[in-house]
């Protein structure tokens, strides 16, 4: 029996050493140095108007049912709200909401139709401004997979909302670019 105290006794003891050596997680934090109710400072936004820019990004998201559009700001000059930041080489978002199973049944946030056909009048107005073919889902997914819309130059209506407490550009309207 005294072979399995011993026993016992080697697995509850560590030696010292294990012990006052720092783990790497403990290392790596010990070496790092900043203060976060010191340095946040909220992303600067664009102060609402319209600007110009060009669709660099479009993709499909299947689990939203929606069309993202990544724009990005170019000839406007002009700085975002902290001062510094410059307008152009910024990149604003825009999502096409396409009608899903089930919108037929449910009507829109304003009551006076159903969501299906909310969705399909705002892609009918996006494309008249945009002047871009999303008539069918055949021709949006031929446009996505052969990128013909990457380089459309528009004009966007920027705004400032707020969402949880928090402040984020959107774009209100988007139309064909009145510069090119």
């Amino acid at each position: 029996m005294a072979k399995k105290k011993d026993v016992v006794e080697e697995q509850d003891s560590y030696p010292e050493e294990e012990l006052d050596e720092p783990t790497d997680n403990e290392a790596s934090l010990g070496d790092l140095d900043f203060d976060v109710d010191d340095e946040f400072k909220p992303d600067p936004l664009i102060i609402k108007g319209t600007y110009h820019g060009v669709a660099t990004g479009i993709k499909f998201e299947p689990s939203k049912y929606c069309i993202v559009w990544d724009f990005c700001l170019h000839d406007n000059g002009g700085v975002m709200s902290d001062g510094v930041t410059l307008v152009d080489g910024a990149h604003v978002y825009y999502r096409n909401w396409l009608p899903k199973p089930g919108d037929e049944e449910e009507l829109s946030k304003s009551g006076r139709t159903t969501k299906r056909q909310s969705k399909i009048n705002m892609l009918m107005d996006f494309q008249s401004n945009l002047e871009v073919d999303m008539s069918t889902p055949t021709k949006i997914a031929t446009a996505l997979s052969e990128h013909h819309w990457i380089g459309t130059e528009a004009d966007l209506e920027v705004d400032i909302d707020e969402w949880k407490g928090r402040f984020r550009n959107v774009v209100n309207r988007i139309s064909k670019s009145s510069m090119y």
